[in-house]
């Protein structure tokens, strides 16, 4: 049994869930310059701490179901009685979840004082649990309907954008940018109601939510160990060290998750593919993702170099001179990039789609104790760039770990040649972008011309010295992508 290649064009899902991952973390990024100088560091902090107590809370109402649902609906989409009952049957886990974290998250914030010193901003960002209950973006993700998504998110980010130019102009503003900021983050769910009618059925009928537990559980285990792990340098640099501290740490963590998030999201869309493939056709399972680790290994090294390289301009130019201190944690935090996007798929996506998440578990949870005895160490002595380097440190313990244990699944016979040659590649790419930032003024220029500039030498080195993943694989398939498209078109 074949995947239904035809109808949903991998190329074209990853084009649009980037363009979708990207505006979720886009959208605060470009109006970050500017709430940096009308809140200030400290509002920032503010802002950031009050949205990372909050996530606990949405990590808790969400737990496993996106991924989880992800495999199980991909797997039956075919046959539409299937995938409406066990879409009914999410839903239903969703909404008990989402109502006990409601009801914990009320009850923390009226009891604890640390909680209850923000109440106002609590409560406005604390819809985002409350709209959880209409979250079914998992869905469109299983059914690989990404066009939707992108051109969805996309109209409720533009709105949003323009909501926070208009009404955010002085530091008294703050609680209108939560508003706004917790809108954009999930407003896009009253659509996806509103077209979810046409696409599947609800029913309340001979439902067996039990039958999903025991994944869900094991699921839970996980996404609870990697997301209190992601979560958790920021709240221990808000507890000691203050908000400030906070500004700098999550304005550089939010540049490397956009990266991350960019590079993820052209393989990301191929979890309801690999699904698929684990299930009838292995061969194919493994073709795809040993080129999608290779293509991981292509892009993530030289994005690392690349912004270790525009650090400094960058920073400068975007928030200005009050946030130097975000500088050396970008540099550190950009290290994570390689690491996350190459985890993301030979570790997350591997283990989930043979069924092996629950082996993920255990160096999570080995990642989350190492991160907090670092952080407690070097928070209190380097503030921000202590997190950065916790962070950094207990990345690497953790892709180690991960790629022992998914050896045992796949086995991705990385070439060595071509890896040599991204790294040294990247290398004189870096070399060459630094040295034109530092000849060409005034700044931005100089960082254009140098970015401009680096990727013209790193694909120059690449094609001359051959490597074989750029010009055996990745061409190859790009060029079947274009004859696919062009006999589409005919057809």
């Amino acid at each position: 049994m074949q995947a239904d290649t035809s109808k949903n064009n991998l190329a074209k899902n990853a084009a649009y869930n980037v363009i979708y991952k990207l505006l979720n973390i886009l959208f605060p990024l470009i109006t970050a310059g500017y709430i940096a100088r009308v809140l200030s560091p400290l509002g920032v902090g503010r802002s950031f701490v009050v949205q990372n107590n909050v996530s606990y809370f949405v990590i808790f109402a969400v737990l496993g179901i996106p991924a989880y649902a992800i495999r199980e609906i991909a797997k039956v989409r075919e046959d539409a009685c299937a995938t409406s009952k066990i879409f009914s049957e999410m839903i239903v886990l969703n909404a008990i979840l989402t109502t006990v974290s409601l009801f914990v998250f009320t009850v923390c914030i009226l009891s604890i004082d640390y909680f209850h010193r923000e109440l106002t901003l609590h409560l406005i960002y604390g819809i985002t649990i409350l709209i959880n209950y209409i979250n079914i973006d998992w869905y469109y993700q299983a059914v690989e309907d990404y066009r939707f998504i992108a051109i969805r998110s996309t109209a409720v980010k533009f709105v949003s954008l323009i909501a926070v130019f208009v009404f955010v102009h002085k530091p008294d503003d703050l609680y209108l940018y939560a508003l706004i900021y917790s809108l954009a983050n999930c407003g896009h769910y009253f659509i996806n109601v509103l077209r979810i009618r046409k696409c599947v059925s609800f029913t309340l009928k001979e439902l067996t939510l039990f039958r999903h537990l025991k994944s869900l559980i094991f699921l839970t285990l996980y996404v609870i160990s990697i997301e209190v792990y992601a979560k958790m340098d920021i709240t221990m640099v808000g507890i000691l060290d203050g908000e400030i501290e906070v500004a700098f740490y999550t304005y550089a963590q939010k540049v490397i998750n956009l990266i991350i998030t960019f590079v993820i999201a052209i393989t990301a869309v191929f979890m309801p593919r690999l699904s698929f493939y684990y299930a009838y056709d292995r061969k194919e399972f493994y073709k795809l993702t040993k080129f999608g680790v290779d293509l991981m290994v292509f892009m993530s090294i030289p994005i690392c170099f690349g912004i270790v390289s525009i650090a400094d301009p960058l920073v400068r130019i975007w928030l200005g001179t009050d946030f130097e201190r975000t500088i050396p944690c970008m540099i550190v935090l950009a290290f994570l990039i390689p690491l996350k996007c190459i985890g993301d798929l030979a570790g997350f996506q591997v283990m989930m789609c043979s069924g092996e998440e629950l082996k993920l578990v255990i160096p999570h949870f080995i990642a989350l104790f190492i991160n907090f005895i670092l952080n407690f160490y070097m928070i209190p002595r380097w503030g921000a760039l202590g997190a950065s380097i916790a962070s950094l440190i207990t990345e690497i313990c953790i892709i180690v770990l991960i790629l022992i244990l998914t050896l045992k699944v796949h086995h991705y016979g990385l070439n060595v040649k071509s890896l040599i040659t991204v790294i040294a590649s990247s290398l004189l790419m870096s070399v060459a972008v630094v040295f034109i930032v530092r000849m060409i003024k005034p700044v931005l220029p100089g960082m254009i011309l140098g970015m401009i500039a680096g990727i013209v030498v790193f694909i120059g080195i690449n094609v001359l010295f051959h490597n074989t993943f750029l010009v055996n694989d990745l061409l190859k398939r790009i060029r079947k992508l274009m004859k696919d498209e062009d006999a589409e078109e005919k057809a």
